[in-house]
């Protein structure tokens, strides 16, 4: 029996600023039935502050204790390990990590940076991690699509550093365990009782399936066809938000 939802926000909820259809039918459903629910994101263009007004701005009406970014995630684990980051994210980004000491850094924070993915910045942070420093990644996602369009994620310039100096990022995002694990703490519900709808396989859906929850894969956002087929079990995949709501309900 399903308790409580996650949904991802990009590609499931919002395409940019605009709301994906019957998104909101689908939101206001889950609110109305008194169903726990959490929105999870790697989004890394954005603070969460303005991830916030972003969603409200869209009609959605969420508040900020139930958002959970991996941003934040990164930022709490730099805070507790008492790290100085090199941070390689998107500009719009950095004021959520300002108040964190990042001169003479030893570790790297790596995001989806935008136009700031070029040689000279890449190479920074390689060369602070072939010395030793950890490698620590909001997220390892592939592409993403926004507005129609598909855009190169922060996955493979992790993966490039992580080649480079044959180290393992730590991964702070989906489709982490850790960060999976961090939202189902705060929602006090156990994996089984709690389904993830999103439109990445694996950030999202093979994601959640690693640490005991379900999911659904929907047909919106970043989806390509047969995309439920590159997991095991096959993953369950519906149209939109709003046809997910109602396989479950």
């Amino acid at each position: 029996m399903i308790k409580g939802i996650f949904f991802d926000i990009s590609g499931v909820l919002l395409d940019g600023d605009k709301l994906i259809p019957n998104a909101d039918q689908a939101l206001s459903r889950v609110k109305q039935q008194g169903i726990p629910y959490r929105l999870i994101t790697n989004t890394s263009r954005q603070t969460s502050t303005m991830l916030l007004e972003q969603l409200n701005n869209a009609g959605l009406a969420v508040k900020k204790e139930d958002i959970y970014t991996a941003p934040l995630a990164a930022k709490d684990y730099v805070l507790k390990r008492n790290l100085r980051p090199y941070c390689l994210i998107h500009p719009d980004l950095k004021p959520e990590f300002a108040g964190i000491e990042q001169h003479n850094p030893n570790a790297v924070v790596i995001g989806d940076a935008a136009d700031d993915f070029n040689y000279p910045l890449l190479n920074k942070a390689f060369r602070l991690c072939i010395e030793g420093a950890p490698l620590i990644a909001i997220g390892h996602n592939k592409y993403f699509k926004k507005n129609g369009e598909f855009f190169l994620d922060a996955g493979p310039f992790v993966e490039a550093i992580e080649y480079a100096c044959d180290i393992e990022a730590v991964i702070t995002g989906k489709p982490s365990p850790e960060f999976f694990n961090q939202v189902l703490e705060s929602i006090d519900l156990a994996p089984h009782e709690v389904v993830t709808i999103g439109d990445d396989i694996y950030g999202d859906v093979e994601g959640a399936l690693s640490v005991g929850m379900q999911a659904r894969l929907v047909r919106t956002g970043k989806y390509r066809q047969a995309d439920e087929e590159k997991v095991t079990p096959t993953a369950v995949v519906v149209d939109d938000v709003l046809a997910a709501i109602n396989d479950l309900f």
